[in-house]
């Protein structure tokens, strides 16, 4: 085995030129990868934190099949109190309805809530762009999202008018202008929960309650016995509340792994084709270690081997490159205007999934040149046949 190391390596160092070209191919492949999953990794995990931040809490309760409403809301806040492992709990109503100022309307969505429990599960009141958040007693103030304010042509100060799903409207003065980097962002207008119950005679009713548990591992265990206590037949885990963005999420996963393959694929392409003009330039040199009694799969491991250094050196350059992309791109993220920014995510599993995937790629490319020389022909390899 020493003579193949040996030989291996002093062969690599003679070709050093046509190698680098192997190497640049293998570190292009490893930081694409790296940088790539990056970005899947950033966006999925971007997604799941905003949605904890300001649109789901551990647990969700919503009303049974038949009502429209979540009834007795008092009576189920005393039993939610009384759990151990609940920390905090949030009711909401949500509505449809329209926002007018001056000549302009705009079809909202409504979501009134009670800041000082909301504040308790969610930072969503702290998605001020400008102005204050909505205080616990205002009933005369409301947020609104920053493109409807664009669309409306708003500003913090300004009266405007709230027509709810009953017809029934009322003034409201602009207190603040949100950016949660969520689809809410759109069209939707926060207003205080007790304004919307006694506008729409929804006294002690809700549309959802946000459960926030004080370990979020344990949501499924909660699920079931909030649903028993409540006597509530509907009751989400976190989980299920992003699943459908998340298996969206994961078609993009798969057009990611179709552009990483076409990356590796032409760094194994590259690997193969110059390990095989290789072989072929030296087969007289081939042949006259066989002579001298180098075994077939000794030559097969002399190119295996050189496969493996140049994979090696690609890979340590191609990691050190998709790390440093990586974190260049997660301090400098593009601009989104719905998201807000799209950055990618810096894991260290992200270097061994890259390193491992390309080694293996760049033995699979060696393997059928390396083949080739094991089996050459001793004459016809020193005739150069």
């Amino acid at each position: 085995m020493s003579a193949v190391f040996f030989y291996a390596r002093k062969d690599a160092e003679k070709n050093r030129k046509t190698f680098i070209f192997i190497i640049i191919a293998i570190a292009i492949s490893t930081a694409n990868i790296i940088i790539l999953n990056g970005f899947m990794d950033g966006v999925t995990d971007d997604f799941l934190e905003r949605t904890m931040e300001t649109s789901s809490g551990h647990i969700n309760i919503y009303p049974n099949e038949q009502d429209i409403y979540i009834e007795g809301l008092g009576i189920k806040e005393q039993k939610l109190e009384g759990l151990d492992g609940v920390v905090a709990y949030s009711p909401r109503i949500m509505l449809n309805g329209a926002l007018s100022y001056k000549e302009k309307s705009k079809s909202i969505k409504i979501l009134a809530l009670e800041p000082s429990k909301e504040n308790r599960v969610t930072i969503l009141l702290s998605k001020i762009d400008s102005g204050e958040p909505l205080k616990t007693n205002d009933r005369d103030g409301i947020l609104i999202s920053y493109r409807l304010a664009d669309e409306l042509k708003t500003k913090l100060g300004d009266e405007a008018t709230i027509v709810f799903e009953k017809g029934k409207t009322r003034v409201f003065t602009i207190r603040g202008i949100l950016r949660t980097g969520m689809a809410m962002d759109a069209n939707t207008v926060i207003i205080n929960f007790d304004g919307a119950a006694e506008q729409l005679n929804l006294h002690n009713k809700a549309s959802v309650i946000l459960v926030k548990l004080s370990d979020e591992t344990l949501s499924g265990q909660y699920g079931n016995k909030i649903s028993e206590e409540l006597e509530m037949q509907k009751v989400k885990e976190w989980k299920q509340e992003v699943e459908s963005v998340l298996s969206s999420l994961e078609t993009f996963k798969e057009i990611f792994a179709i552009i990483n393959a076409v990356g590796l694929f032409t760094g194994a392409v590259s690997v193969g084709v110059i390990l095989y003009i290789n072989i072929l330039h030296k087969r007289r040199q081939i042949g006259i270690l066989k002579a001298i009694g180098m075994k077939d799969m000794q030559v097969l491991s002399v190119y295996i081997l050189e496969a493996i250094f140049l994979g090696i050196i690609g890979i340590l350059i191609g990691d050190a490159l998709g790390y440093a992309g990586t974190k260049y791109l997660e301090a400098h993220p593009f601009p989104e205007p719905m998201l807000g920014s799209i950055a990618p995510r810096f894991y260290t599993y992200l270097l061994y999934d890259a390193s491992l995937v390309t080694m293996l790629t760049v033995i699979f490319a060696a393997v059928y040149p390396a083949f080739i020389a094991g089996r050459m022909n001793i004459v016809k390899a020193i005739w150069g046949d």
